[in-house]
């Protein structure tokens, strides 16, 4: 089967693996080994940056703040390793919304000692957005669209990050509580062999006891043939099953 592997690493973390075997990590939260891509400054997403010894691409006041020389993202293309990658900057999920602010709020009361961490953590996140993707490799063009579809996403947003993306081999698109079938519908708007949701927030909404939904409740508002993909599962690439 042809096409491009995509394997989740756990939280956030994407791996992809071309026909020709050329692989490509983004947003790791262990070390792994090749090219490493980060797109925002969520804990673990650049945990495993941190400690990746290969090339790296990053936000340049990303790659300032975790230590490290990268090659710089921008919209035009720019290479890293093989790969030619383009970034987009887009709007995420609002942090707390009063349904998800009063989730939060009772977490941190139940779990003090773990909110205290990450606030600590967030106050020295750089406010820089959070990055969607493409990567072309081999004549096949990857859309990474991290966490940008959601019910906040204008439709003037989607138009121009369907036109930005083109056609591609395979997009995947992360989902969050409460937005799986705004993900999912959006989703059907892109020019995909193959379209993927993946679960970018589950394993960390888990660990905080935040509610999660499965992925079949994005998949049910996706186009025929979408698959999903949870933390640490594998998709051999290719188009659909017929």
């Amino acid at each position: 089967m042809s096409g491009v592997r995509v394997r989740h690493l756990g939280y956030a973390g994407l791996a992809l693996t071309w026909p020709d075997g050329a692989h490509l990590s983004v947003d790791p939260p262990t070390a792994q080994p090749g090219p490493v891509v980060v797109t925002w400054t969520e804990r673990e997403r650049v945990l495993g940056a941190r400690a990746a010894t290969g090339p790296l691409a990053a936000d340049a006041v990303v790659a300032a703040w975790i230590g490290r020389s990268a090659t710089t993202l921008a919209d035009d293309p720019t290479a890293l390793d093989v790969f030619v990658i383009r970034a987009r900057p887009y709007r995420p999920i609002p942090y707390a919304t009063p349904p998800e602010a009063l989730r939060k709020t009772l977490s941190a009361v139940v779990g003090p000692l773990r909110a205290g961490r990450r606030l600590a953590f967030a106050v020295t996140r750089p406010r820089t957005p959070p990055l969607a993707l493409t990567v072309d490799h081999a004549g096949l063009r990857v859309v990474l669209l991290g966490q940008a579809l959601h019910r906040f996403t204008s439709e003037a947003e989607v138009d121009a990050l369907v036109a930005w993306a083109g056609p591609a081999a395979l997009v995947v698109a992360g989902t969050d509580y409460e937005d799986e079938s705004a993900t999912g519908t959006l989703l059907g708007r892109f020019d995909a062999d193959l379209r993927v949701l993946a679960d970018l927030t589950g394993t960390i909404r888990r660990e905080l006891g935040l509610p999660v939904r499965p992925l079949e409740v994005a998949l049910a508002a996706a186009p025929s043939g979408t698959r999903p993909l949870g933390p640490l599962e594998d998709h051999p690439g290719g188009p659909p099953d017929p």
